[in-house]
């Protein structure tokens, strides 16, 4: 039998120190850069946040212009009546589906024409609110914008046909002569004065439409009219935003203006100064030497305008700035609503389309 000289001993144990500190590099790097991504992640959505919050300002403060522009058109057209207009504009969503700015700009352009025909401010009143009701209902009934339906009643008064025939009314010369007639006037539109022409296209346009009247509030339960009434309820809401933030900024921008008038007033006092100096504007002797003087007292007058009027920016801007804080709160929350709303269906705020 073979005898054995020695053993040999295998270490078969594996030195995993390096492996183990790899790993936890590794992983202390990914953590970092889960970290580094989650950080620009939040900027970027912060920027994004930021410049949504803008454009709903923007268009916000448009929908307020707009607003103010067709009350002033209401209450230089309706100077007695235009309480009952601004009544009738504001149920006017749930009436007929329109906004309240949309129904003051129609009320207010027909109520206009009206009177240009030598309509009494109550007749005007009664036909305008009532096309305006119209062009509610026939939007609704023929499922077209209420702009278009608008564009087509003024055919009221401006006498045009092929505007009409889209919605069935064929308002040809013999057709309103018919109607004359049938209806008892007793003569027919060439014995018409030019005013009584539009009272007999406003009773015939409004017969040829019956079926359309009311139409808004019968199907308002419908998607379409839904869509449409949730648009104009965040425009409302928008445009009296709109209105604060122009409350707030005009005043802002009446200094603003004030202080480019007086840097436009420094600019010329020293070109004139320049003019002087270099010889270009013509005199010399003494006069040119006044002149100079009262060019160097003008540059002056002119940098302490400029100056102050810098000074009372930079204090209202200030002002504005600290009143806004909660002020904007406001507009971030209805910000998130618009989105929000956005994601649950084809509605969206700002253009704000419906169906």
């Amino acid at each position: 039998m073979a005898k054995s000289d020695g053993s040999v001993i295998i270490d078969t144990r594996m030195d995993t120190g390096g492996f183990g500190k790899g790993v936890k590099s590794m992983k202390n790097q990914v953590n970092g850069l889960t970290s580094a991504v989650n950080k620009l992640g939040v900027a970027i959505g912060a920027a994004f946040a930021v410049k949504k919050l803008i454009q709903f300002g923007k268009e916000a403060v448009e929908l307020g212009s707009d607003l103010q522009e067709v009350q002033n058109v209401v209450d230089v057209t309706f100077t007695t009546m235009s309480d009952k207009v601004n009544e009738f504009a504001q149920g006017a969503a749930e009436a007929a589906g329109l906004s309240e700015t949309m129904a003051k700009k129609y009320v207010g352009t027909f109520g206009a024409m009206a009177k240009a025909f030598g309509f009494a401010e109550g007749e005007a009143f009664n036909m305008s609110t009532s096309l305006t009701q119209l062009a509610g209902d026939v939007a609704s009934f023929y499922n077209i914008t209420q702009d278009e339906a608008y564009t087509k009643l003024k055919s009221v008064f401006t006498g045009e046909t092929e505007t009409l025939k889209d919605l069935g009314v064929v308002m040809t010369q013999n057709s309103l002569d018919s109607y004359a007639m049938a209806e008892g006037y007793g003569k027919t539109t060439k014995q018409m004065s030019e005013q009584e022409k539009v009272a007999l296209r406003y009773s015939f346009v409004l017969d040829q439409l019956s079926a359309a009247q009311g139409d808004f509030a019968r199907t308002s339960d419908s998607w379409a009219n839904q869509t449409r009434l949730l648009k104009l309820n965040l425009e409302s809401i928008m445009a009296t935003f709109g209105q604060g933030l122009i409350n707030f900024f005009t005043p802002l921008l009446k200094l603003i203006n004030t202080v480019l008038s007086k840097v436009a007033t420094l600019a010329n006092s020293f070109k004139a100064f320049s003019e002087m100096i270099m010889g270009t504007s013509g005199g010399g002797g003494s006069s040119g030497t006044g002149q100079a003087s009262a060019a160097v007292g003008e540059l002056a007058d002119g940098y302490n305008d400029a100056t102050q009027g810098a000074e009372d920016l930079a204090g209202a801007t200030e002002k504005a700035n600290k009143a806004n804080k909660k002020y904007l709160s406001g507009l971030d929350e209805i910000r998130t609503f618009q989105s929000e709303t956005k994601d649950s269906g084809d509605i969206s705020v700002g253009g704000i389309m419906g169906e």
